[in-house]
């Protein structure tokens, strides 16, 4: 079997990995699967990455640092108005969920892993961040980071089911993007911004 084409073998596994693992969650997926999904030899696979476990951690390593990335952006420009940087972050985050639908669902059904590895890489890097974000702010900043993940999380973990109900009629982009735009609305008018 040869891995497919324009693609390392090792990002080859990583993409057939993430899409098992955000499909079945850790507990249903299969090396053999993801073997098959990537076009290598399950010996291959494990030449790579030993264990499963070893692989679903790169793969939520990867996804966690790409949510870290986003939410950290609040506080890289701190001479742009907090607006802005608000307006920026929301769109950003809600654009990364756009990409990547799945994960909502794969971190709420696999929190039991994900939890400790949030803690320890994205609390430790966005605490003091979230101490500068206080005194720009008259609520709570962690209170701030939860509504604005929670509010662009949502759409994404009842995606299914507003597609079966008919609701996203319209398509589904155009709703995407009208929610996230309410989203930033909600958001900035709680911040009386």
């Amino acid at each position: 079997m040869e891995p497919k084409e324009n693609r390392t073998t090792e990002e080859a596994i990583l993409e057939a990995a993430e899409a098992e693992f955000i499909e079945k969650g850790f507990d249903q997926a299969r090396t053999v699967s993801i073997a098959q999904r990537a076009g290598v030899t399950n010996a291959l696979l494990h030449y790579y990455f030993r264990t499963k476990e070893q692989l679903f951690d790169k793969i939520l390593d990867r996804k966690i640092g790409l949510i870290e990335e986003v939410v950290t952006s609040l506080f890289a420009d701190p001479d742009l108005p907090l607006k802005e940087r608000l307006t920026r972050v929301i769109s950003r985050h809600f654009d990364l969920l756009v990409a990547n639908p799945g994960l909502p669902r794969f971190l709420m059904g696999e929190m039991h892993r994900v939890a400790p590895l949030m803690k320890e890489r994205v609390l430790s890097k966005m605490l003091p961040a979230l101490m500068s974000l206080q005194k720009e702010i008259d609520m709570d900043a962690t209170h701030l980071l939860l509504d604005i993940l929670s509010q662009n999380m949502f759409p994404f973990l009842v995606g299914p089911a507003l597609e079966l109900s008919g609701v996203a009629s319209e398509g589904m982009d155009t709703l995407l993007e009208q929610i996230k735009q309410e989203n930033i609305t909600i958001i900035l008018k709680r911040l009386g911004l």
